[in-house]
């Protein structure tokens, strides 16, 4: 069984000065305010890419439905 190593001053004062220090940095965190108002606007009429586009990703599905059944189905084969 091992012993537990007893802790000098220095490591000790060390520790206490780290945790003092966490603790204010943790505070400071909790002061930020926050603004009044935000103003967020996600109804953008760029119409975004090509990939927000139904079809695309209809024929996108549907080509790799395509290929994993033509992978999974030539593997069966006998020759």
């Amino acid at each position: 069984m091992k012993t537990i190593k007893k802790l000098t001053k220095a490591e000790i004062w060390l520790a206490a000065l780290l945790m003092t220090i966490n603790v204010l940095f943790g505070a400071s965190a909790f002061a930020q305010g926050t603004p009044e108002q935000v103003d967020v606007n996600i109804n953008t009429n760029s119409g975004g890419g090509w990939y927000a586009q139904p079809w695309v990703w209809v024929v996108g599905v549907a080509l790799f439905i395509i290929i994993i059944i033509a992978i999974t189905r030539s593997g069966s084969r006998e020759a």
